[in-house]
C-alpha cells in the first residue's frame, strides 16, 4: 500500500465508459476536493487506452485485454485466488452440469442438424426461397416444441447461463485483468483505495487488494438481481458471485435504504451497507439560462418537466395518456432527453393525443451540468418511475437532486426513499401511478394553487443546500476511505 498519508491515493473505478454516471464525476471531484489524490478508471473493451486530466482528477480509460488467454479461463484463474476452494468447486460443477449439458444437447442435436441444412440450402444456387423457408419455419418448430416439454424453461435456462458468462466471464473479469495488468505494469499508480462502481466492477477491486494490500470500498447503485443490465434467472450464481467478492470488501454504500436494507439483509450485515445517495453536489450562484426558456411554448401556463432518458417502466406512456385529463389551457408538459427509439414512440403517442406541439413538446437533451440549470424555468419536475417495478423499488433519481436545487416543486410516483425526501423538505406531490386519475389530480391540485407551487420550490432549493447534496454525504464515504468508521446519516429520515 502506498504511503501517502497526506494525500491518499484513491481509484473510482467502472467496468464502462467513465462519463457514463454522473455519480462517478461527484464522487471523484468531490474527494480532490477533500485532500484525495484521485484517479477514475474506467473501459471499454473495443476502444483504445487513453488519459486526460478533469478539472480536479485524472480520468484514465483502459485499452483493450491482452486476448492471448481466454476470458472464461483468466476469470476463473483470478477467481481461484480468492478463495482456493472456488477452483475445485467449478470442477465438481462441471461434472454436476456435465449430464444437463448432454441431456440438451441431444434435445437440440436434430434443430443444429437443421440449421446446418438450413445454412448450406441457402448457399446453393439452386435452392428456392420457399424451401429455405420450410427449413426454417421446421427449426424453429422443432425448438420451440422442446422448450414447450420443458414446461418453457430451456430458453430461459439458456439464455440466462450465456448473460451470465458475459457478465462474468467476458465483461468483469476481462476487466479486472486489464485492471491489474496495468497496475502491474506501473507501481506508481497504485491506489490506497479502491472505489468500485457496481458488481462488474468489484472483482477488478478485489484482486487489486489480493495484489496491493489497498482497501475496497464497494459502491452498488442498484440491488445487482434486480438491475436492467442483467435481470436473468437463476439468481443463485448472482449471488454466490457478489458473497464471494463481499468477504474481501472493507465498506459499503448504496444510493437508498430501501437497497441498503435488501443488502444487508441478503448478506447479514457483512459488510454493513450505508446510504450515500444520488444527491447532486452544490452549485453556487445558479441562475436561469436564456436558452433554456420555455416561456415562448408555455405562453403563461404552468410548465409541468420530465428530465432524463426514455426508457421502458419510467411511466412516460401513463404520462403522456393521462394528459388528456390535464386542462392543457391551464399548464404544457415538457420532455428533454437523449434521442433513442423509445423517444421516438413517445412522440407518436403524444402525436395521437392531438397535442403533440399543442401541450406537449419533446426538448433536446442537455449535458449533465446543465440539468439543474435547464430545470429552473419549469415549475414541475416530474418523477413518473412505475412503483411496481423491482429495480424501482429503491429508486432514488438523480433528477429529484436537481429539480430541488433548481428550486421547482416536484411530482413523482409512489417511490418509498423519493417519498421519504419530499415528506421531509416538504417540496413536493406523491401520487399513486396504479391509480390512472392519480397524476392528473396532484398536477391540477398544484396548478390552481401556484403559491404552494412556489413555496415547495423555496422548500426544496433550501432542503438541498443543507442536506440533500453530495457534499453533506461524503464525510460517510472519506470515513470509509481512512478506515475510521462509516460515517453517519446527516439528513433527517433520509
Amino acid at each position: 500500500m502506498t504511503e501517502t498519508a497526506s494525500s491518499p491515493r484513491l481509484h473510482v473505478i467502472c467496468a464502462h465508459e467513465p462519463d457514463a454516471d454522473p455519480r462517478i464525476g461527484w464522487t471523484a471531484d468531490t474527494a480532490a476536493h477533500n485532500h484525495f489524490e484521485v484517479s477514475v478508471v474506467g473501459w471499454i473493451a473495443d476502444r483504445p487506452a487513453g488519459e486526460v486530466r478533469a478539472a480536479s482528477y485524472l480520468v484514465k480509460r483502459l485499452g483493450q485485454i491482452d486476448a492471448a488467454k481466454p476470458a472464461t479461463w483468466l476469470a476463473i484463474q483470478m477467481l481461484s485466488r480468492l478463495n482456493p476452494i472456488l477452483l475445485p468447486l467449478a470442477v465438481l460443477a462441471a461434472v454436476v452440469m456435465a449430464p444437463l449439458w448432454l441431456v440438451i444437447t441431444l434435445l437440440l442435436l436434430p434443430w443444429r442438424m437443421l440449421d446446418y441444412v438450413a445454412e448450406r440450402l441457402g448457399q446453393h444456387e439452386r435452392t428456392t426461397r420457399r424451401i429455405e423457408r420450410l427449413v426454417l419455419s421446421v427449426r424453429a418448430w422443432f425448438f420451440w416444441r422442446v422448450d414447450d416439454l420443458a414446461d418453457g424453461g430451456l430458453v430461459r435456462l439458456i439464455n440466462g447461463l450465456n448473460a451470465y458468462r458475459w457478465y462474468f466471464f467476458t465483461h468483469a473479469g476481462a476487466f479486472a485483468r486489464r485492471y491489474i495488468q496495468w497496475l502491474e505494469n506501473h507501481p506508481e499508480s497504485r491506489p490506497d483505495v479502491i472505489h468500485a462502481n457496481d458488481p462488474d466492477a468489484l472483482l477488478a477491486a478485489v484482486l487489486a487488494k489480493s495484489a496491493f494490500g489497498c482497501r475496497v470500498i464497494y459502491d452498488a447503485h442498484e440491488y445487482g438481481p434486480d438491475a436492467y443490465i442483467l435481470h436473468t434467472r437463476p439468481r443463485a450464481l448472482f449471488f454466490a458471485y457478489e458473497r464471494l467478492l463481499m468477504r474481501h470488501v472493507d465498506g459499503a454504500v448504496t444510493v437508498s435504504p430501501p437497497i441498503a436494507e435488501k443488502f444487508n439483509k441478503t448478506y447479514n450485515g457483512k459488510p454493513h451497507f450505508v446510504v450515500v445517495p444520488n444527491a447532486s453536489p452544490l452549485a453556487d450562484g445558479l441562475k436561469p439560462d436564456p436558452q433554456f426558456s420555455l416561456d415562448e411554448l408555455a405562453h403563461g401556463r404552468i410548465r409541468v418537466l420530465y428530465q432524463g432518458g426514455f426508457a421502458a417502466g419510467r411511466g412516460l406512456e401513463q404520462v403522456i395518456d393521462g394528459w388528456a385529463k390535464v386542462d392543457d389551457t391551464k399548464a404544457a408538459l415538457f420532455l428533454r432527453g437523449p434521442n433513442n427509439a423509445h423517444r421516438d414512440a413517445l412522440i407518436r403517442a403524444a402525436a395521437r393525443t392531438g397535442r403533440l406541439d399543442q401541450s406537449i413538446y419533446f426538448l433536446p437533451s442537455v449535458s449533465e451540468d446543465k440539468l439543474t440549470i435547464a430545470a429552473m424555468d419549469a415549475d414541475i419536475g416530474l418523477v413518473p418511475y412505475l412503483s411496481h417495478i423491482e429495480n424501482h423499488q429503491g429508486a432514488c433519481p438523480n433528477k429529484v437532486g436537481q429539480y430541488m436545487q433548481a428550486g421547482i416543486a416536484i411530482v413523482s410516483a409512489n417511490l418509498p426513499y423519493v417519498a421519504a425526501l419530499l415528506s421531509a423538505g416538504e417540496c413536493g406531490e406523491i401520487y399513486d401511478d396504479l391509480d390512472e386519475n392519480a397524476l392528473h389530480e396532484s398536477l391540477m391540485k398544484l396548478i390552481q394553487q401556484p403559491d404552494i407551487l412556489m413555496r415547495m420550490g423555496q422548500n426544496g432549493r433550501a432542503f438541498a443546500r443543507k442536506h440533500y447534496n453530495f457534499e453533506s454525504y461524503f464525510p460517510i464515504l472519506a470515513s470509509l476511505y481512512r478506515g475510521s468508521g462509516t460515517g453517519i446519516q446527516n439528513s433527517p429520515n433520509v
